[in-house]
């Protein structure tokens, strides 16, 4: 349904109607203009006989087999394509850009005949031509009526030529076609105006009787509803006056259940089914005001899903709906009529539920949560959706529904910062914490800008002999008034807000151009990427400008990555990962051991290298050769390298390098500097290497 009363000067515009009016100036461009195809093709053809001699039929000719050629195109064009358009909702704009492009093709060719031939022709011949241009100019206003731009281009490009030519080729006697020609053009550009607004007003008249057409019988079918229900009505209700006079309350009582279930129409969320905000919050201040007799007050639950973002940039909008409804249902079923629902916005959905404490809101959250867990299948795509839930408590964390719905939001983030996919309840001491994530978020805005950002570089060890194989970036923050802030405190804010892609991106191309200003050109450079910057779905472009840019050969870059990058988008992200190891670039899984890892699900991945993560190596006293050795094993059978992190003592070193690792990393060897010392610390290392016992043995500080 359009929004505007009457299609005036002030109303804003109507997108709908106006893509209509496009449509039809298209289809009208194309049937006026179908005739000038045959015209031009005509009166080209006359032109030429006229004028021709034996010195100028060669290019003639040659002219003509021009004005043949686009007119076969634009017949292809009008009669063929554009017929079978018309059966679909076309973009009108499009078609008359496209009509425009044969049409002012044509216009440019016939223009140029003046430069061609002019020179060459006796002064009747060019009085002959001069006359079939304008008159084809003046033809223009009628059969390209539908656009004034077109119908000027087409005018300017056939006569302006003819008429530029004859004023400074023939200044002597060539100012009165000059005269003649300017006044043609000024008199055909007024008379355009006039016919395109006429003919615009027209069919934007037509359309908006269309549009007050199809109003007014649905306000008449409306009105004969109305008038339908209200005569059944009065009958039903005299019937039953008429048989029984105690059926009367009865009566009543259908009536306002009837009521009841037209305002239920009018509050509930149109995709999920669920109460809508407004209806929600009604229905909240309600159950607050009766917390009087309930010594438990209410709990709040704020749900919001994970990652849900990532589902509708990736499979589209059509395929988030379908998840949004199942997740709704499945969460409407998990509360089970304890308490009201409400989808609150997006993928946010909010549970009321009146005399329950904080213990058993955090049990129905954790159900919540399981309850969305499994996979939700759409046709032939399978989706795996999680959720964060933050609980709060009336009138324990608020005395209004405003701020018991805030600290339930506060908490609900809290979740998300702390791993996602879990339930967290509101304290007050996270408001302080959103407050100092807020500022992260900001500051995280500016910090690229102000050159708040470097990058430290860790060496990692060949075990064979010795010498430096890689360098790994790592990203730090210096804050202006915060100082060094972690890794681990702002990546996750950047994920979360959106930024991680940008960082991630700068991050590469520092690395780039950090390894390729080394003087050992056959050191490699590791990057860590987050998973929300796969998700976003341009890693490849960022990694093929940051090699651009650079100059470094892709062998030269290595990508870090974790085995949670392939929970979201497995097929997708192997996909992804896959095509950067066909360039040449290396992949690492990091932090190897700490998550799902399987020998099905490692044998399918595209990496070159395990790291087994620090922890193990670190607590290598307690089973942990055991386990790395059994990695190890794992490794060989794949065919892939492993690098330990971590290396901090003469002991481990020796343990690894006879368990068989094939490359170290850690403070052993060198704690991570800032790129200004890579070139000395590559050259002490090259100096010292011939002097340095075997790695098995050595004994950094």
């Amino acid at each position: 349904m359009w929004t505007t009363p009457h299609p005036s000067p002030d109303a804003p515009p109507d997108p709908e109607l106006e893509r209509l009016i496009q449509r039809d100036r298209a289809s009208l461009l194309y049937s006026m203009g179908s005739s000038s195809v045959f015209v031009t093709i005509a009166v080209s053809a006359i032109l030429i006989v006229v004028v021709r001699t034996p010195e100028l039929s060669p290019g003639l000719y040659a002219w003509y087999a021009g004005i043949l050629l686009i007119s076969a195109i634009r017949f292809v064009d009008m009669f063929i394509l554009f017929p079978r358009l018309r059966q679909q909702a076309f973009d009108g704009r499009r078609q008359i850009r496209r009509f425009g492009a044969g049409t002012m093709a044509l216009a440019l060719l016939l223009g140029s005949f003046s430069w061609l031939f002019f020179w060459r022709l006796p002064p009747l011949s060019e009085a002959y031509a001069f006359m079939v241009f304008f008159a084809m100019a003046g033809g223009s206003v009628t059969v390209l009526s539908a656009s004034f731009r077109l119908i000027v281009g087409y005018c300017a490009a056939v006569m302006l030529p003819g008429v530029a030519f004859v004023l400074f080729a023939r200044p002597d006697d060539g100012g009165r076609f000059a005269v003649f020609g300017i006044f043609g053009f000024i008199a055909s550009f007024v008379f355009a105006r006039r016919t395109s607004r006429t003919v615009l007003n027209g069919l934007r008249l037509t359309r908006w009787n269309q549009v007050l057409t199809i109003r007014a019988e649905e306000e008449r079918k409306t009105l004969e509803r109305v008038r339908l229900d209200l005569a059944e009505a009065n009958a039903t209700l005299e019937r039953r006056v008429a048989e029984r006079t105690s059926e009367l309350a009865h009566e009543v009582a259908e009536r306002e259940r009837y009521a009841e279930a037209l305002g239920r129409l009018a509050s509930i969320d149109p995709l999920t089914g669920l109460s809508n905000r407004a209806t929600f919050n009604s229905r909240l201040a309600a159950m607050l005001g009766g917390t009087a007799q309930s010594p438990s007050g209410v709990a709040l639950l704020f749900l919001d899903l994970d990652n849900f973002k990532q589902i509708n940039d990736l499979r589209g909008h059509e395929i988030g709906d379908q998840v949004l409804r199942q997740t709704a249902a499945r969460v409407a079923a998990a509360v089970d009529g304890r308490g009201d629902v409400a989808r609150w916005g997006g993928d946010e959905f909010l549970i009321a539920l009146p005399d329950c404490d904080g213990d058993a809101a955090l049990r129905l959250a954790g159900n919540l949560i399981d309850a969305i867990r499994p996979p939700i299948t759409v046709g032939a795509d399978i989706c795996r959706i999680e959720a964060s839930v933050g609980v709060a408590l009336y009138p324990d964390n608020g005395q209004s529904a405003d701020i018991v719905i805030r600290a339930a939001d506060v908490a609900m983030y809290a979740a998300k910062r702390e791993g996602k996919s879990r339930a967290k309840r509101f304290d007050p001491a996270l408001a302080e914490d959103m407050a100092d994530r807020y500022d992260l978020e900001q500051g995280l805005r500016d910090a690229i800008r102000d050159g708040q950002f470097s990058l430290a570089f860790q060496p990692i060890i060949s075990a064979r002999n010795g010498a430096c194989t890689a360098f790994e970036a790592l990203l730090r923050w210096m804050h202006p008034l915060r100082g060094a802030i972690s890794p681990a405190t702002f990546i996750p804010v950047a994920e979360q807000s959106g930024q991680i892609q940008r960082i991630g991106g700068w991050v590469l191309e520092q690395a780039c151009l950090a390894a390729a200003g080394w003087p050992d050109p056959s050191i490699a450079v590791t990057v860590n990427i987050s998973v929300a910057h796969v998700l976003v779905g341009n890693l490849m472009e960022d990694v093929e400008h940051a090699l651009a840019v650079s100059g470094l050969p892709p062998s030269r870059l290595k990508i870090e990555i974790t085995e949670t990058m392939f929970l979201h988008d497995a097929e997708r992200s192997a996909q992804l990962f896959d095509s950067l190891r066909r360039q040449g670039i290396g992949i690492l899984l990091d932090d190897f051991g700490t998550g799902f890892s399987s020998l099905s699900f490692l044998g399918n991945l595209p990496i070159d290298v395990i790291k087994i993560d620090q922890s193990f190596v670190r607590d290598a006293g307690r089973n942990g050769y055991a386990t790395i050795e059994a990695i190890l094993s794992i490794a060989r059978a794949l065919g892939l390298q492993v690098t330990a992190e971590g290396v901090e003592t003469t002991e481990q070193n020796r343990h690894l390098v006879e368990l068989g690792v094939g490359s170290l990393q850690g403070y052993l060897f060198s704690r991570p500097m800032p790129e200004e010392d890579v070139a000395g610390w590559l050259r002490a290392r090259a100096d010292a290497l011939p002097r340095l016992p075997p790695v098995s043995a050595f004994a950094g500080t």
